[in-house]
Parts: C-alpha cells; sequence; structure tokens
C-alpha cells in the first residue's frame, strides 16, 4: 500500500484541491480542469468516505487505493496525493460543491457505481457507523442519484461482504 501520510502531499493534496475549487467557483468552471483534476476531484469524494467516522483504518485505506487504481486508473502522483487528502477529507462545503459536480463528470450509471464504492469502503472494516451512512446519502443526493439506487448499492455491498 502507498504510504500517504507525508506532510507535503498533504500540502499539495490541499493546495490541487484549493485550486479546483476556484476553478469550479467560475462560469463554466468544470470545463477548465485538466484531466488529472478531474480524477483528483473524483478521488477525493471517494477518499472522504474514509476519515467519516472519525477513524482513519489501514482496510479502507487499502479499498480506497484499490478502487482508485483498477475503476478509475488514477496516475501514481493522483494516487499519492488522493492517499494522502484521503487522511483529512473534504469540508463540507467543498464536498458538496465535488459533489454536485460529478453529474457533468459522470453518467447515473457511473454516479451510481460511485455511490456503491463509497458503501464499500463504509462496511470494509464490518462497522457501519451513521456518519458514514449520512455522508453517503448526502454525497448522493447531490450527486442526484436516486434514493432507490443507493439502497440497492448497499444492499450489493452487503451481500458482497458475506462471500
Amino acid at each position: 500500500m502507498t504510504t500517504p501520510n507525508t506532510e507535503m502531499g498533504t500540502i499539495v493534496s490541499h493546495a490541487l484541491m484549493a485550486e479546483i475549487m476556484s476553478k469550479l467557483d467560475q462560469p463554466s468552471g468544470f470545463a477548465k480542469l485538466q484531466p488529472n483534476q478531474r480524477k483528483f476531484l473524483l478521488a477525493a469524494v471517494l477518499g472522504s468516505i474514509v476519515p467519516a467516522d472519525g477513524k482513519i483504518r489501514d482496510v479502507e485505506m487499502q479499498h480506497l487505493e484499490a478502487h482508485l487504481k483498477q475503476k478509475y486508473n488514477c496516475t501514481p502522483e493522483t494516487l499519492k496525493l488522493a492517499l494522502s487528502y484521503a487522511n483529512t477529507g473534504l469540508t463540507d462545503k467543498h464536498l458538496q460543491k465535488a459533489a454536485r459536480q460529478l453529474t457533468e463528470l459522470l453518467s447515473i450509471e457511473d454516479r451510481t457505481t460511485l455511490i456503491g464504492l463509497l458503501w464499500d469502503i463504509a462496511i470494509c472494516d464490518n462497522e457501519l457507523h451513521k456518519s458514514e451512512e449520512s455522508l453517503i446519502y448526502k454525497i448522493a443526493d447531490a450527486a442526484e442519484v436516486p434514493k432507490k439506487r443507493v439502497v440497492e448499492q448497499q444492499a450489493r455491498m452487503q451481500g458482497n461482504k458475506g462471500h
């Protein structure tokens, strides 16, 4: 597993997020993001579930890293910055703005899959905290994923846990 706990990585990842949020504040801001910035935004939303319960567990970071590599094909640099950023998480304001941007970046099917990945990370430690569940619903709502699909993804991920 990549070691994300470097002070420089955290500083750089926060600077990158500040740059992304600044662009998103502009008219047609999403179109101004570079591909690596779009991936980082997606990774930051996915990584926001890791510190949601107030604890950062290795198993959650491992699941996050696997999803970012396999599902989103993040570059090593983006992966390193995203894992570093997951240690602190998005502010609520930034998370809401980022989640709303998912409608520009992803189809409804891909947004639904992202919600499933959030459930997977949230339950990979065999605990589902109210704060994690609440965060997933907040992200889903901002990303315009219907509650029915959110519940289906939760059931699917919990079913996969048993196998």
